[in-house]
């Protein structure tokens, strides 16, 4: 079924963090520690997202990540296809059109149509959230990084 991947889980998680915190550079390692992910996962995926321009990063001592663009500005459906690639429902589905290049049963599927309607209302969905939306209901658990949890979130390293 439809679940997030630890890759956009993080990126997301990663994303809200750094639109509350909009103030401070903060390394892939800080986040890794305040939110007990794998830190080469969670650097492969800010790697991405500054690839993508969605991240400014910033090397040394005083280095880390910041957005590059107002929180407002960056779509869910962004992340998500920045991440994991185009959205796509079924095979019939391509980049936002209909395809039949990867279904054997195209020309008589009797649910192609509403299939590709779930799939348009699924990507305005996510390109109608945007990372201030997630800021806004974030539940912050500090200030300033580091910070370190009392216990781990095993959580989220199990996903």
């Amino acid at each position: 079924m439809l679940q997030l991947t630890k890759r956009l889980d993080y990126a997301l998680i990663a994303l809200t963090h750094l639109a509350v915190h909009p103030e401070v550079r903060v390394s892939a390692r800080d986040l890794a520690e305040v939110y007990q992910m794998p830190i080469t996962l969670l650097a492969n995926v800010l790697k991405a997202l500054a690839r993508g321009e969605v991240l400014a990063s910033t090397r040394g001592t005083k280095g880390g990540y910041q957005l590059a663009l107002p929180p407002e500005q960056l779509p869910v459906g962004r992340i998500v296809e920045l991440i994991e690639g185009p959205l796509r429902l079924a095979e019939c589905i391509g980049h936002g059109a209909q395809d039949t290049a990867g279904c054997c049963v195209s020309d008589t599927c009797p649910v192609k149509r509403s299939v590709f309607k779930l799939h348009v209302r699924i990507r305005d969905v996510l390109y109608g959230m945007t990372v201030a939306e997630l800021a806004a209901g974030a539940q912050q658990p500090g200030s300033a990084l580091p910070v370190a949890r009392s216990e781990p979130a095993d959580c989220l390293s199990q996903r």
